[in-house]
């Protein structure tokens, strides 16, 4: 019998209204639960470190090498598929509920960018064994600055049937929030 206990996961630091004074503390691994395959229990995805793919460039002698993490999003249990590995400096993760009307909840992927201050967003759905991308993807700029969970859950609002998303104006300088319908691919 296999007596090895798994460590807690601290992600208390993601619920932040701004950043830990030492960055390297947030976690890279995020958890968010919800009900996802269509069964009764209730299931928990786990963005874990997947690798790092270090830069095929020519580098000058001295220089830092140039690399990229890889992310993935595992469940518990493994009864259900991973999803497509991200790429990017971290990744968060939002139970958006049920969006598609399929009774399952849907998950959204914030990707933070290696080289720009922005996150990458999609949402996503499992569907007949498999993970389908629901959303287009969609940037958030930060302008690099921090963002807590709150943040990235109110991006996506359901109001009378009709989903919504809070997309940055970069035009304005005070980059605020316009809300804007998020048509869903299927």
């Amino acid at each position: 019998m296999n007596n090895i206990v798994e460590s807690a996961i601290d992600t208390s630091v993601m619920i932040l209204s701004s950043p830990p004074e030492d960055i390297q503390i947030i976690p890279d691994t995020v958890r968010v639960e919800g009900h996802f395959d269509g069964d009764t229990s209730r299931d928990i995805a786990y963005g874990v470190f997947y690798g790092r793919i270090d830069s095929d460039a020519p580098q000058e002698e001295g220089a830092e090498v140039t690399s990229e993490t890889q992310y993935i999003v595992r469940f518990q249990d493994n009864k259900i598929k991973p999803m497509p590995v991200v790429t990017g400096r971290h990744i968060r993760l939002v139970n958006e509920g049920d969006l598609d009307g399929d009774g399952n909840d849907d998950i959204s992927v914030f990707v933070q960018s290696m080289h720009a201050c922005m996150y990458t967003a999609s949402t996503w759905s499992y569907v007949a064994g498999r993970w389908i991308r629901i959303t287009d993807y969609w940037n958030i700029p930060t302008a690099c600055d921090y963002l807590s969970d709150e943040d990235l859950e109110n991006r996506i609002v359901m109001e009378d049937g009709v989903i919504y998303y809070f997309e940055t104006d970069i035009n304005d300088k005070d980059l605020p929030l316009v809300k804007k319908e998020l048509t869903l691919l299927r």
